[in-house]
């Protein structure tokens, strides 16, 4: 996540609340799920299709972040390293990963490349979902929760949906060069196809979404903010946020976490922000902000970064300050959500 704090975020921000859905997964049978007000009937929800792949666990997602290198910053050496281990593991897992380079001027020896994984469906005119991260840190960053966790679970996704048979063709984004202004996101869509752009129908981009925190206190918010919205002092919430002209994607994609929500896991929605988000720039500092400049449907998930992990932009920030239960649970979250939107 590009550098800053969130400070005045929830000053402009309203509340959305989830819509009710015959269409969700239920994480455990017959309880009730709470979202943003909304009662979720988990024991009545269909599951999806099963497939032969491994069920997406705490291990599973936090052994991709474990090999991931630290210090992943433009021009260091373990920038290229990171992006080599990402394609090596799709390839791995008998994918066909596109490595797409790009120059930018701010760095213009630098080796930047962004990777590209499309997942086709029955339909050679279908809609596109797309579920981005990115994979850069800051200098001498550990890098683990920002942007380890949004690797990992786009490789657990990756794993999970590449035999699956969508009516929606998916693709998978790893992007570089965020931490210097979404600069990998903004150069994939000026390589884009103008006829593919016009079939994206929503992202999802996963950005610092392991850190959690249930002891009272962990959770900060800016001075006053509860006026509007107070989410309590509690670290224990998935965050999602969206313009307002992606609030109904962003209802679908709070239906998918919203099976996998208990004690200690929340799922917080806030959709009614202005135009592209410049009324509030704080809501800019990733990569779906590239995409709310062309008026596309986008949502980003976040633990909140800097208001709760006191490790966000610094060499501690390392998988074991992660809590691998709550990664892993968003992980399912957004394949459950994905499998919602392609069947919608």
């Amino acid at each position: 996540m590009t550098h800053g704090g969130f400070r005045a975020l929830a000053l402009l921000l309203v509340i959305a609340t989830a819509c009710g859905s015959s269409q969700r997964e239920p994480a455990r049978s017959g309880e009730a799920m709470a979202v943003e007000g909304s009662v979720v009937d988990a024991g009545t929800a269909p599951r999806p299709a099963p497939v032969h792949e491994p069920a997406i666990t705490a291990e599973s997602v936090m052994a991709h972040v474990r090999a991931l290198p630290p210090d992943r910053a433009v021009g260091r050496p373990a920038h290229r390293r990171a992006r080599e281990l990402i394609v090596t593991r799709l390839q791995t897992m008998g994918l066909d990963p596109q490595v797409l380079p790009f120059e930018w001027a701010g760095a213009p020896d630098a080796d930047l490349a962004n990777v590209e994984l499309r997942l086709s469906s029955t339909s050679s005119d279908a809609p596109v979902l797309i579920v981005c991260a990115h994979y850069d840190s800051v200098p001498f960053s550990g890098g683990a929760d920002d942007n380890g966790s949004g690797v990992a679970a786009l490789l657990e996704l990756s794993r999970r949906s590449a035999r699956r048979e969508l009516a929606a063709e998916l693709w998978l984004l790893w992007f570089d060069a965020e931490e210097v202004g979404m600069v990998g996101s903004r150069a994939w869509l000026q390589q884009l196809d103008i006829a593919d752009r016009d079939r994206i129908v929503g992202v999802i981009n996963l950005e610092t979404i392991g850190f959690l925190d249930r002891r009272p206190g962990s959770q900060t918010m800016p001075p006053g903010s509860e006026v509007l919205h107070d989410p309590g002092n509690v670290g224990d919430f998935i965050f999602l946020i969206a313009n307002q002209a992606s609030a109904e994607f962003a209802a679908m994609v709070g239906l998918g976490l919203s099976a996998e929500t208990g004690v200690g896991f929340r799922v917080e929605v806030f959709d009614r922000l202005p135009g592209v988000g410049w009324a509030l720039p704080d809501s800019r500092r990733s990569d779906h902000a590239s995409f709310w400049d062309l008026n596309l449907p986008a949502v980003m998930l976040t633990d909140t970064a800097n208001f709760r992990n006191p490790h966000y932009h610094r060499s501690s920030d390392l998988p074991e300050t992660l809590d691998a239960e709550f990664l892993a649970a968003v992980t399912r979250g957004v394949e459950r959500a994905v499998l919602i939107l392609a069947d919608e």
